[in-house]
């Protein structure tokens, strides 16, 4: 338990060290640094009170009244904030052991904490019937400055909570007993300068509550309670006279000085909660109205729970109408985000597809272009080859003519002359045999011109043992002269072996052999031959 309570010890002092910020921002965060302090600074009061219950139930105070109404009524000002019942039944307790005693002065003492407990609960009529039975004149005069205190009280707090017909009657009576302070107290005291502040501000002289609350601040030796009471009075004041943010500092500062002071019976957090929602801060107003709540349920304060019962209701409805409203939003939000994503993969489709359908179309493009490029060169090629073979076969042709008109006339001559023997002799001066040869030259000879790396490609085309060596000469044999016929495009088993003067049969059986010799098989032999390109 003692740890406890330098735990918590350390916690506030710690708090309190961070309390040199006079900014509102700040004052806000203090009060929700407190608030969740608050249960721990409760569990020091209990730790309190449990010492003072445990020395009242194990102490005999037969011979010792007056040490056992010291302690009632101490206990009794522990629970006069905290707890009403409880400081009712300590209270009673004093005032039975005042009578066992018979000191007027303790048993003045006793009514004039009891008055105070009925003032706290909101019990007015049984508050003002304590008093009237009081003599102030059997107390000592502090005690009895307490007791006016009291009184003044319940007259300012009735006069503000009937009818208004009988406040002005209430409120005089107020004043009476505030005079009477002013006339007995001391000038320097809280107690006086507190009077003179309740004073005006229950006669509307919010610029006097100024000066005095501003007074009672300035003094270091005031108690978080006292301090708490003196902010709670000022924010009241800076409220009437339309200066809110002043307002809300200090009502900041009086609910935290009632966390520190563990006042469970406190006006500040209803006040401050009651502004914030006027303000529209709604978030804050519940936070505090809830706190006002708690605590007055705590205390059991029924005039403090009515109060709070007249606002909470609408802090609430309007909390509940922001976070529909928040829900709409987000609902709105979430279905326009929903849409955006909708179209968002709609056009991710559209734009997926017309981007397959681009890459289909560049592919095709690609391949179009590499298939023009292919007909391109083999139209180069084929212009090549025309141009070369034409060229050799008008020349050949017009020398082929020229002979057979030499020979023409040659053997015209012979018949009008009758020269037969002649005419079998210029006969023989034509070797056809002669003539393919030097044909295959010269079609090797073009051949090669056109495709200088004809023999070395097409010998790549099988094992080493099987290659075609044409050692010195420049023409081409038979195998390779089958092959670039079919590389020039001529397939036709029976024109090649017309063009080289074989039977069909032969010709098949050289491509046959040609192509069983290959690393190749026979389809892809075709056409690695057809792709050795020309010059």
């Amino acid at each position: 338990m003692y740890r406890s309570v330098i735990l918590t010890f350390f916690v506030l002092l710690s708090l309190n060290s961070f309390g040199q910020n006079d900014s509102l921002a700040f004052q806000f965060a203090e009060a929700n640094k407190y608030i969740e302090a608050k249960d721990s600074i409760v569990q020091v009061k209990k730790n309190k009170i449990a010492l003072l219950t445990d020395s009242l139930h194990h102490s005999n105070f037969e011979d010792r009244r007056n040490e056992e109404y010291n302690l009632l009524v101490r206990l009794t000002k522990e629970y006069e904030y905290f707890v009403y019942d409880s400081a009712f039944y300590y209270g009673n307790l004093a005032l039975k052991t005042a009578y066992r005693l018979k000191d007027a002065s303790k048993i003045a003492e006793a009514k004039s904490n009891i008055s105070l407990i009925l003032l706290l609960r909101g019990l007015y009529k049984e508050t003002i019937d304590s008093i009237q039975t009081i003599d102030p004149m059997a107390l000592d005069q502090k005690k009895r400055i307490d007791f006016y205190s009291v009184a003044y009280r319940a007259y300012y707090d009735l006069s503000n909570s009937r009818w208004g017909y009988y406040a002005p009657k209430y409120r005089e009576s107020g004043n009476l007993y505030a005079k009477k302070i002013a006339a007995e107290g001391d000038p320097d005291s809280f107690e006086y300068i507190l009077a003179l502040a309740l004073k005006s501000q229950n006669n509307n002289a919010s610029y006097d509550v100024k000066k005095y609350c501003t007074s009672l601040l300035n003094k270091k030796d005031l108690t978080p309670h006292q301090a708490a009471i003196t902010n709670c009075i000022l924010g009241i004041s800076y409220l009437k006279l339309q200066e809110k943010e002043k307002a809300k500092y200090h009502l900041c500062k009086a609910v935290v000085g009632d966390i520190q002071s563990t006042t469970k019976e406190t006006l500040a957090a209803k006040v401050l909660a009651e502004l914030l929602f006027h303000d529209g801060d709604l978030e804050k107003a519940n936070r505090f109205i809830s706190e006002a709540q708690r605590d007055a349920v705590f205390y059991g304060s029924n005039a403090r729970q009515l109060e709070i019962s007249f606002i909470r209701p609408d802090i609430e409805a309007a909390v509940l109408n922001k976070v529909e409203k928040e829900k709409k939003i987000i609902s709105n939000i979430s279905l326009i985000v929903s849409l955006l994503a909708l179209l968002l993969i709609s056009f991710s489709i559209i734009i997926y597809r017309q981007v397959k359908e681009l890459k289909k179309a560049r592919k095709e493009i690609l391949e179009s272009n590499s298939n023009l490029r292919q007909l391109n060169e083999q139209l180069r090629e084929v212009s090549k080859i025309k141009e070369e073979y034409v060229g050799y076969y008008f020349n050949f042709s017009s020398q082929f003519i020229e002979k057979l008109e030499a020979m023409k006339k040659a053997v015209s001559r012979q018949l009008i002359t009758k020269q037969y023997d002649a005419i079998e002799s210029e006969l023989k001066k034509y070797n056809s045999k002669k003539e393919r040869e030097n044909l295959f030259q010269d079609f090797d000879r073009i051949f090669l011109k056109l495709f200088p790396d004809f023999v070395n490609r097409f010998n790549q085309l099988f094992e080493e043992k099987d290659r075609i060596s044409l050692k010195d000469s420049p023409c081409l044999n038979t195998d390779l002269r089958i092959f670039a016929l079919i590389r020039l495009g001529i397939n036709d088993n029976e024109k090649i072996a017309g063009i080289l003067n074989f039977s069909v049969n032969t010709i098949y059986t050289y491509k046959t052999k040609i192509r069983n010799r290959s690393i190749y098989p026979n389809e892809e032999f075709d056409l690695k031959v057809m792709a050795i390109k020309s010059v």
